[in-house]
């Protein structure tokens, strides 16, 4: 059977003749959708009882992407073509951060809880570097790239829509869903409370990681709705509208914020009459939950005006001090990953936990690769001139933004669905940039 099997520039290798061939058979989008659907429509806390914690789903398939990627290039033939991608050195960069802090952690005295966490936090690594490396240099062309891309903003857009059920019914639903060969590794909480309202979840672990996953992907389901290769509107369009109602229903800060990051990056590469169109949609969105849910417009309002009084907004600025202590012990490589327990403080912002777990290195590491992947899909745009390819690159841009955000407002690494989602958009960016370079050489 033809295969499709990834290479260092962005290019594909194709076992036969002719790119109709490769399209028909499976490649890195096949295995990729897999994951995303793992990712998004299995309950974050459902893993296989004997792998314990590393045993979800979309993980274990992530951790398949890394072998895919390390066999291929142990067997490949022939050298790279191209130059060196920046974003794949800034993956490998954060990689080695981590098994160093790892190899550091080892050789000290640890708890056995602390041991259990680190080898978790090491294989949560490799599926997520596995995911980004196969995304980076496994799609081979760029149709094959919106292909994926369009299938991102689907499964996204079903989450929201479960999310959207979930508050107005105020019940989860997926409990009532038996995955067989799974179990709950953890207590599973897809409604919460907050102001009288409920707060959906979908099948994420919390709120907020919802919230953080609908502002990732909702930069995607916008390119699906402007550019998709559909004709009906409603096919284009539901799942980018879906999002965007599900963001202010998750009553979430990060996800309002991360929201705004999304237009702040989108808005200025749109034409006038799209964002004329985007805030007029924005203005009527609210409006209609002004009139509609009577209250929620306060609350949204409030987690702004009132957060001086918020006791989560409280416990994050109490949390900087504490952090900065852990850090300073071992400032350059940390205590090792995952093993900052939850118990010994919930601190609410990934960077500040990078700094304690995997140290400076680790976090220069970690900013320097979500900086690499945004700056790589914004000079991708400036290659092209097709508006489709431009704005495509303009949204990955935008998704990893979101997702670089999200780390200083919760422990998003903590959370399979946001830190997955992460580092495959890291990888889409550094896909978008090698494929663009390819088909629009500079010079």
């Amino acid at each position: 059977m033809a295969t499709v099997l990834p290479v260092g520039s962005g290019d594909a290798i194709v076992d036969v003749g002719t790119e109709q061939k490769a399209r028909s058979a499976a490649d890195a989008v096949s295995l990729l959708t897999v994951y995303v659907v793992l990712l998004f429509a299995v309950p974050s806390r459902l893993v296989f009882a004997p792998l314990g914690g590393a045993g979800t789903p979309a993980l274990m398939v992530g951790v398949g992407a890394a072998l895919w990627w390390v066999w291929y290039h142990l067997h490949r033939s022939t050298p790279l073509d191209g130059p060196t991608s920046s974003v794949r050195r800034t993956i490998g960069f954060f990689c080695i951060a981590v098994l160093t802090s790892y190899a550091a952690a080892m050789t000290r005295p640890i708890l056995v809880a602390e041991v259990s966490t680190a080898d978790l936090g090491l294989v949560a690594l490799v599926g997520w570097a596995g995911v980004a490396l196969l995304a980076h240099d496994g799609i081979p062309s760029l149709a094959r790239l919106e292909v994926f891309v369009n299938r991102i903003a689907v499964a996204g857009g079903a989450v929201a829509l479960l999310g959207i059920l979930q508050f107005f019914t105020k019940q989860s639903w997926i409990d009532q869903i038996d995955f067989p060969g799974l179990s709950t590794n953890a207590t599973l909480n897809s409604v919460l409370g907050r102001n009288g309202f409920a707060r959906p979840a979908g099948t994420a672990i919390h709120p907020i990681e919802f919230g953080v996953m609908m502002t990732i992907v909702l930069p995607l389901a916008l390119h699906r709705a402007f550019h998709g290769p559909f004709a009906s509107s409603l096919r284009r369009w539901w799942p980018a509208l879906a999002l965007a109602a599900a963001i202010p229903l998750s009553i979430s800060r990060s996800a309002l914020l991360g929201a705004a990051i999304v237009l702040i990056v989108l808005l200025p590469t749109w034409p006038k009459a799209r964002r004329r169109l985007t805030i007029a949609f924005i203005a009527a969105l609210f409006t209609l939950i002004f009139v509609t849910i009577p209250g929620m417009m306060g609350t949204l309002t409030t987690m702004f005006t009132g957060i001086s009084e918020d006791s989560s907004a409280q416990s994050r600025t109490d949390s900087y001090g504490l952090a900065l202590e852990f850090a300073a012990r071992d400032l350059l490589i940390g205590r090792g990953i995952s093993t900052f327990l939850p118990s010994y403080r919930i601190l609410d912002n990934q960077y500040l936990l990078l700094l304690i777990e995997v140290g400076v290195i680790g976090l220069v590491a970690m900013v320097a690769m979500l900086m690499t992947a945004f700056v790589a899909a914004v000079r991708a745009r400036r290659l092209t001139s097709d508006p489709s390819i431009r704005d495509l690159c303009q949204c990955i841009a935008a998704a990893v933004a979101a997702a670089a955000i999200s780390l200083a407002l919760f422990d998003a690494l903590s959370f399979p669905m946001a830190a997955g989602l992460l580092f495959l958009v890291t990888g889409l960016a550094g896909a978008v940039a090698s494929l663009v370079r390819r088909l629009e050489p500079v010079g």
